[in-house]
């Protein structure tokens, strides 16, 4: 008897994992549409009718998987923040230096704008707001600057203030080159993405010696995993 109650339970987990499967298909294809009206339109200016009709879904399915517009849009910025600090953590894999570290994030957020404009715009209107700013999503860069701060390597008046400073200059760069106002150099972290970097760290202290030694370290994009895309190439 053992046996025909192992074949029915197996069944069912199939049954239920294949369920769960296309609830996060769905759940994946509400949240993209979300990400790129969210984008174009901003949150507040975006309807769920326009983002059930840019699913392709009933609005009736939308409530299967969100409360309003507010849940997902943190649905959207979820994965967003997610996915970048993935891609940080990656590029900056066996990087010791923290001012190294910061510049080649702040570089990828800015080669985000070239090799995915739809999510850069909604990184950017994340930050719309200050509590973006002091929330959980920037544990990263709040780990950098804390460690340089510590060593000296960051010359600064306290943590909130090059942490303003960083996110403040990268998103601005971000729009600035999302308006179409830098070249594609920026996905080599070249050209206007290196004159942000060199500001970045004259602002936290770096002196000029210091600065070109980082900016002159390799960088390079190949095989990242960057977001909406598999592996850059």
């Amino acid at each position: 008897m053992s046996a025909p109650l192992a074949v029915k339970s197996i069944s069912g987990m199939k049954t239920e994992d294949a369920g769960s499967l296309r609830r996060g298909r769905m759940r994946l294809i509400l949240v993209e549409a979300a990400t790129q009206l969210f984008a174009e339109k901003g949150v507040d200016a975006t309807t769920i009718d326009e983002i059930v009709v840019r699913a392709g879904v009933a609005k009736g399915t939308f409530y299967n998987y969100f409360l309003d517009r507010s849940a997902i849009a943190v649905a959207v910025a979820a994965r967003i923040r997610h996915e970048l600090n993935a891609a940080v953590a990656e590029i900056n894999e066996g990087i010791e230096d923290p001012a190294e570290r910061v510049t080649r994030g702040t570089r990828l957020f800015m080669a985000l704008a070239v090799f995915d404009p739809v999510h850069a715009r909604m990184l950017a209107r994340l930050y719309e707001g200050s509590g973006q700013v002091e929330g959980s999503s920037n544990e990263h860069l709040k780990g950098d600057l804390t460690e340089g701060i510590a060593s000296g390597r960051f010359r600064v008046p306290s943590l909130d203030v090059a942490l303003h400073a960083v996110i403040g200059i990268t998103t601005i760069a971000m729009r600035h080159i999302l308006l179409g106002h830098a070249g594609s150099e920026i996905a080599r972290g070249e050209g206007y993405a290196r004159d942000v970097a060199q500001t970045l760290l004259q602002a936290l202290g770096l002196g000029a010696d210091d600065v070109v030694a980082v900016l002159n370290k390799p960088f390079s994009l190949d095989g990242v995993t960057l977001i909406g895309h598999g592996r850059s190439r």
